[in-house]
């Protein structure tokens, strides 16, 4: 597996996209230790992670702002794009704003790579979604059939297929990672999230959650999603597009997850399940993670207990009403 030399890595420069974000800046601190120059592009304020090593440059995702960029702090050698639509049910809401965040700034990104001197390399973070409503526990390979069945999903998936149509008429490095489940400390969306929330605010209730319980999904920490993310940005597809799910192949239902939770939280609080569905939410979803295994080595290191552990220490340590 081809890889950037050791020797050479101090002297590489990384744009991530979407850098201040939840798995961005993780990614872009990741890319750091390993020597990297760093600028993140998009909105929002520097994490404390980040802060003073990095530079950045404020604003929506667009070909002008990666023109700035690349005028400030010179041309990117890999560009990895953790920016877009983020949320299934905010794609229900307003689909056409998801579209422009997800799928305007693929166009973008792919238009100022045309423009580079020497063509960077591209990592773009997709998601299982494009997988749509699988009806079978098995493990989704990379290969199997897409049929999203919401905004968010469709529009990743539009996003892989202009990447892939881009390196059909001009030579691209590009690799393409569906990540399933991210979580950690940091993520302030999603039922983690949302638990602790519940049981903070009224502890002594009943919690209830969406669902029947028995709905399976891949969860992987987000220090090994950001793990996977440098791999890729580190090795060389031979001009082609690279697909890899983004998960650590092992499947937890909903109410284990949030067994686990409360467990680490050291509450006794009662749950029962409301038997609806959102929309968009598939009843299972785990991966097959024998191609990234194989190709780049990767295996996820965090166990979800711990990975559970460390979310719960997390919001403990936050002040939610200053938050608000």
């Amino acid at each position: 597996m081809p890889t950037i030399g050791k020797n050479n890595v101090k002297d590489r420069h990384a744009m991530v996209a979407g850098g201040c974000g939840f798995l961005g800046a993780r990614t872009s601190s990741l890319l750091l230790q390993k020597g990297w120059r760093v600028t993140t592009l998009g909105h929002g304020n520097t994490p404390d992670i980040l802060a003073g090593s990095v530079n950045h440059c404020d604003g929506l995702i667009s070909k002008d702002l990666f023109h700035m960029a690349s005028e400030k702090y010179g041309e990117p050698d890999v560009i990895i794009h953790a920016a877009g639509g983020a949320s299934v049910g905010r794609s229900w809401e307003d689909p056409s704003c998801d579209f422009n965040l997800s799928v305007g700034s693929t166009f973008a990104i792919l238009e100022f790579i045309r423009g580079c001197k020497v063509s960077p390399r591209l990592v773009l973070v997709s998601s299982a979604a494009v997988y749509g409503n699988v009806g079978s526990s098995e493990p989704l390979l990379e290969d199997d059939v897409c049929k999203p069945v919401s905004p968010y999903g469709l529009h990743k998936l539009l996003c892989e297929q202009l990447v892939e149509g881009e390196a059909r008429m001009r030579p691209l490095d590009a690799s393409i990672v569906r990540f399933f489940s991210i979580y950690g400390a940091g993520l302030r969306k999603q039922i983690l999230w949302d638990i602790m929330h519940k049981i903070k605010e009224r502890p002594d209730e009943v919690l209830e959650l969406w669902g029947a319980g028995d709905e399976t999904r891949d969860f992987l920490h987000v220090l090994d999603a950001s793990d996977l993310i440098v791999k890729l940005a580190e090795s060389n597809s031979k001009h082609g597009v690279r697909v890899f799910n983004g998960a650590s192949g092992v499947s937890i239902s909903i109410a284990e997850l949030a067994a686990g939770l409360l467990k680490a939280a050291e509450v006794n609080t009662h749950i029962t399940f409301n038997g609806r569905i959102r929309s968009g939410d598939p009843k299972h979803l785990r991966a097959n993670v024998e191609k990234s295994e194989k190709e780049l080595g990767f295996i996820a290191q965090t166990k979800l207990s711990d990975g559970l552990k460390d979310y719960v220490k997390w919001f403990a340590s936050l002040d939610i009403e200053k938050d608000k």
